[in-house]
This record gives C-alpha cells, structure tokens and sequence, in this order.
C-alpha cells in the first residue's frame, strides 16, 4: 500500500528517521541561537553605558539663547569696566583652537603661542593645588578621572605627575542659560567625595579606556552620556549637586613642573555648529578670554548681568580655611 505524501510527511517514524539522519542541524540551530543572544546582550549593554545624543538640532523655541542684558562679545561690554578683566597676566597666553570655535571671536588678544589641534579653552596660571571658585552658578553633570602618575601631553611628551581630573557643568543663572562649563587638568575636587579617598578612585592606569568616567561629557567634536565606566562609582561623583558663583569646585593640577587649571565653554545659540558630529548641534566652543568679561569675587562683589568670576582666589578674598586644604570634601548632595 502506498502512502499519499500527507500520510508520508505525517508518520512519526519517518520524522524520528529525519532527526537522526539530520542531528547537526538542530545544534547548529542552538547554536546559532545561543551566539546571537550573547550578541545581543553585549550590544544592549554598551548601549545602556554609553548613550549618544540625538545628532539633531533641537526645535528653534527650546534653544536657550544669550539675554540681551548679559554682557559678551555678541551683546555688550558692561555698563561700566570698573574692575573688569584686571587680571590678564594670570591667563596662559594660549586660547583655543580657532577651528573649533563657531561663535563670537576666534581669537584672542592674548595668545602667544599657537594652541594643539582640538584644544577646547584657556588655562589660567596657578600654583599647584590652588582653590579653584565656580564661575557662574551652575551644576555638576558629569566628570572624568584620568589622572595617571606618569602621562603624555598633546605634544607627544612625557609628563610626571599628570593630574586630569575633568569636571562638566552646567549653568544655573539667568545671565546664561544652557551654558557648559568644563574644567580640566585638577589635582581634585570637593565634588568628587571618594578621590583620594576610596583606594578605587585615585590615578587610574595609563591609557583612556581606564578613565573613571560618569554622566554627560563633552569633547571637541561630540558629546555624550555614560551612566558608570570602570567603578567610577568609587569616586563618589555630586552629580547635581549646584554650586553658587564663588563656591569652591577644585584644585589647579599639575603636567610636570607646569601647574594650571583649563576652562572651556559651550555656548548654545540658533545657528547650527558645523563641527558637531554627536550631540547637541545648537552649542558652540567659544574663547573664554574674549568671549566673556571676567572680576574678581568677593561676597559683596557687584557683578554687571553675564560677567564671570574669575575662578581663584584674589584682591583679599579667601576661601574658608579647611577649604584651602586640597583633601577636603564636600559631606553632602544638596
């Protein structure tokens, strides 16, 4: 008796045969299985430590952009210049690269010296471990440590120490709304409350891909988030904590012999930055030394709308004296 092909495709037999004759094919399905669900648990973890920013501009009426009243070199100069960028000779004589700057002046009228390629700011020039005071109100977003005990330089050379201590903020005052302020090469910061501290968080091996890194960062061409990277954890970063102009933040680090503190700025307008390959398209590196008008703080200090503070120490104003210590910390996230 011959069977129809239903009947054949239907007899258990001949599918117990199928199997025995065909055994890899089912473990090369498993398998593959198993591989593709490794993948896809890598990808989703990166993605999750690491999330880019959209690469698109944001709608025109969400841009925060500079008041009219806040002093810049796209507004004004303020009102009156009494005791207003008197201290220039603290400034290292180089700014940023002009390349990188998309808004207001690309130079300034105190650079000697030409800046390395991708350099984002200035430097002021500063004893090691000096105090270093927020310029403006603003928030902790982000930092990074890549401090190292022997480092090299933008110029190939090799440094010892190199002190990196990188800090993002945001601004919080009404003179500059969605401004970004990053500061690196610090010895340390009262914000991070484990640096030196907890025996994980000190300097990191030599290469980047060991940096302590934690929330937004900003680079010269892109920005991004990551939620934790390599027990950045341990340094027991403020991430939101908010910080008053004139408030401490830091310490001025050392590269060699050379102790400094740098300062960079993104300023976000309605144009469109040319240079941005991911992130926020609507914020611009500017020349902090020609950008913005600068005075020294005190608690009693007039500050004209959009001046800044200068960031250390000066004409008689002294931080409190535990402040001055560059171990201290802050005890709390407020």
């Amino acid at each position: 008796m011959e069977l129809d092909n239903n009947q054949e495709i239907n007899d258990p037999s001949r599918k117990k045969s199928f199997l025995k004759k065909h055994w890899w094919i089912g473990l090369t399905l498993m398998v593959v299985t198993i591989f593709a669900g490794l993948v896809i648990t890598k990808m989703v973890a990166k993605k999750q430590n690491q999330k880019s920013i959209p690469d698109i501009a944001y709608s025109p009426a969400s841009i925060p952009t500079i008041p009219s009243t806040s002093a810049s070199a796209l507004t004004s100069p303020p009102t009156s210049m009494d005791g207003i960028n008197t201290h220039t000779e603290l400034y290292s004589g180089t700014g940023a690269d002009q390349n990188l700057i998309t808004l207001g002046p690309k130079v300034d009228d105190y650079s000697v010296s030409t800046p390395y390629t991708g350099k984002q700011g200035f430097e002021f020039e500063l004893a090691s471990k000096t105090p270093l005071l927020a310029p403006i109100d603003m928030t902790l977003i982000g930092f990074q440590n890549n401090s190292v005990k022997e480092g090299t330089g933008a110029d190939g050379t090799k440094y010892t120490p190199f002190n990196d201590i990188v800090l993002y903020f945001e601004s919080t005052s009404p003179d500059w709304p969605g401004v970004v302020i990053k500061l690196y090469h610090l010895y340390s910061s009262p914000l991070l409350t484990g640096h030196y501290q907890n025996s994980d968080c000190g300097d990191v091996q030599r290469g980047t891909d060991d940096a302590q890194v934690e929330g937004h960062l900003f680079f010269a061409y892109d920005d991004y988030t990551v939620s934790s990277q390599n027990n950045a954890e341990a340094c027991q970063a403020l991430i939101g904590r908010k910080v008053k102009r004139g408030e401490l933040i830091g310490y001025a680090g050392n590269v060699g012999e050379h102790s400094f503190a740098s300062f960079c700025f993104k300023v976000p307008d309605k144009s469109i930055s040319p240079i941005v390959k991911k992130g926020n398209r609507n914020l611009h590196w500017v020349q902090p030394a020609s950008f913005f008008y600068w005075k020294s703080y005190s608690p009693d200090a007039d500050f004209p709308s959009g001046v800044l503070a200068y960031p250390f120490e000066i004409d008689g104003y002294h931080l409190p004296a535990e402040q001055r210590d560059a171990n201290f910390k802050y005890t709390s996230k407020k």
